[in-house]
């Protein structure tokens, strides 16, 4: 079910990704738009080996990007685990899919991820404002070591020691 993305799934994933960003509106989190994430951004995922599906049935319902890319920003903080670490980025769930356990499914594939690649921890960021995505990291042990601020506003930065 979760894979490596290939470029066949690229369009696919972006019409989730725009489903996405409509219903974040919808309700209220300004987090994403036509700037960031894109069509361009998952294209490079993709290329690199960075992007992750989650497909039924031959729908893509779901993505992720993992590497050990991070903003100058992470830098600022107390992390709690040594390098080397990876970095989940564009997590995402078709609205029509979500609250069926799909996202968890992509966190705890990360997790093994990053355990059979011999990384020390896995961190990312979360929206402050996206209430659910941040009661999913937290519920799944993920530890609050600060925030940091991009374009769009405040982020909660989360790490989680592998093991």
């Amino acid at each position: 079910m979760i894979r490596k993305a290939v470029h066949e799934d690229v369009l696919q994933a972006a019409q989730v990704l725009e489903e996405v960003k409509t219903h974040m509106l919808n309700e209220r989190i300004d987090q994403w738009d036509e700037e960031y994430p894109n069509v361009k951004v998952l294209t490079e995922d993709t290329e690199k080996g960075d992007g992750f599906v989650y497909e039924e049935e031959g729908k893509v319902l779901a993505y992720m990007a993992l590497n050990e890319l991070c903003d100058e920003e992470y830098n600022d903080l107390n992390w709690k685990t040594p390098t080397p670490f990876i970095v989940i980025h564009r997590l995402y769930v078709k609205p029509a899919a979500q609250g069926k356990g799909i996202s968890s499914k992509m966190i705890r594939y990360a997790e093994e991820f990053a355990l059979q690649n011999q990384y020390q921890s896995i961190r990312f960021d979360a929206f402050s404002l996206n209430d659910t995505a941040n009661i999913v990291y937290t519920k799944k042990g993920y530890e609050l070591v600060g925030t940091v601020r991009f374009r769009k506003g405040i982020f909660n930065c989360y790490e989680k020691g592998v093991k």
